[in-house]
């Protein structure tokens, strides 16, 4: 696995901010789709996303879309107790990442050598974790 796609990743390929940022997530999305790079993420993901997306375009939508991403060949993996134990460690030592973001990072610290895609800066703050955003992964 390369990377762990953070939630933000998916309002940015959704809803692009600007012409870099859609040209970007595409492409990240077609090597993903051709099987040219492994990426996941984990399915506290799909919490935030019907949570904060599915306010937006509904519920229906989201689902549509989580359909469509893993037809990309984008794999969702779960919280095991292994990634429960490392995003607690992570809150203890980081007590403002929220439990979301702790255990987004804990996954991408298990499966994807901490490599996170986001442009959300407090995850540089965990240990282990390497952004990447509007880079190659």
């Amino acid at each position: 696995m390369r990377a762990v796609l953070d939630t933000r990743f998916y309002f940015s390929y959704y809803n692009p901010e600007d012409d870099e940022v859609a040209s970007w997530s595409r492409k990240l999305v077609q090597r993903v789709s051709s099987n040219e790079m492994k990426v996941a993420s984990s399915t506290i993901t799909i919490i935030e996303l019907f949570g904060t997306m599915g306010r937006m375009v509904g519920f229906e939508v989201v689902g549509t879309r989580l359909s469509s991403l893993r037809a990309s060949n984008i794999a969702f993996i779960p919280v095991t107790d292994e990634i429960a134990r490392a995003a607690g460690r992570i809150t203890m030592t980081s007590p403002k990442i929220p439990i979301a973001d702790a255990i987004i990072a804990a996954t991408a610290l298990l499966h994807a050598g901490g490599v996170v895609i986001t442009d959300d800066e407090h995850f540089s703050i965990i240990k282990g974790i390497k952004l990447r955003w509007l880079k190659e992964v």
